[in-house]
């Protein structure tokens, strides 16, 4: 792990076993004064839609891009995820990257939870969705979703489309 000199984005061992914060903590990181937003966006990746927000630390050395997913539909959870943010330490070129002013962010961010919170009512998952659920909370996204697609058969008598044989 690398050592950075007077970081402004210092995580729990909670949020770094779980690469995850709640949504209070992602908006108290968001409008610290020294933090840099580069994007935010609406867009999907393997897990559903949600919103990215890519930022960095501008006193922070080296320097280093994290973007945070969350306000979206988790596909394999079957739920919606309107109160943490999963992040990751993204690998592009800091180089050339915009800055978005920070109420404008910040504006598209409450926007959004609106939006979740107003469409995010309670649906029953399938036993599909449940396994998936217990198996990402035991290991990792990724890895859930790969024993789900192998073994979940096994465990729950399901076809690929999720209804039961």
């Amino acid at each position: 792990m690398k050592e950075y000199s007077n970081p402004c984005i210092s995580f729990t061992e909670r949020e770094n076993l779980y690469d995850q914060v709640s949504h209070v903590r992602f908006m108290a990181l968001v409008l610290q004064p020294d933090m840099d937003i580069h994007e935010v966006k609406e867009d999907s990746n393997s897990f559903g839609e949600y919103l990215f927000v890519t930022l960095s630390c501008r006193t922070e050395q080296p320097k280093r891009l994290l973007t945070f997913w969350g306000l979206g539909y988790h596909d394999h959870r079957e739920r919606w995820i309107v109160d943490s943010w999963q992040w990751f330490e993204s690998q592009r070129n800091m180089n050339g990257l915009p800055q978005i002013d920070k109420e404008e962010a910040n504006a598209q961010i409450k926007e959004r939870e609106a939006f979740v919170r107003t469409n995010a009512t309670p649906n029953a998952q399938s036993p599909r969705g449940q396994l998936y659920e217990v198996i990402a909370d035991l290991t990792d996204e990724d890895s859930a979703l790969s024993e789900l697609e192998d073994l979940g058969w096994i465990f729950l008598n399901v076809n690929d489309d999720g209804t039961t044989k």
